[in-house]
């Protein structure tokens, strides 16, 4: 999930958005196959989903800012 977060900070621009989608959701999935295989995520994994919404949610704002303008 470092790795996801890490590469949609080098992605900006709308031409962009399907590459992220599709990067968070392949994220995604892997990350819920290693918590069936491991049993449940801990505090760190947690922490990791937790900064990945928070970097998805604000580049979508700064999106809407930018198609606003």
């Amino acid at each position: 999930m470092k790795r996801v977060a890490s590469e949609l900070d080098t992605m900006s621009g709308p031409e962009k958005e399907p590459n992220r989608e599709f990067l968070v959701l392949q994220g995604v999935r892997f990350a819920f196959r290693v918590h069936q295989f491991a049993g449940g995520f801990d505090a760190e994994s947690m922490k990791a989903f937790e900064e990945l919404r928070s970097r998805v949610r604000s580049q979508m704002g700064e999106e809407n800012k930018m198609e606003g303008s």
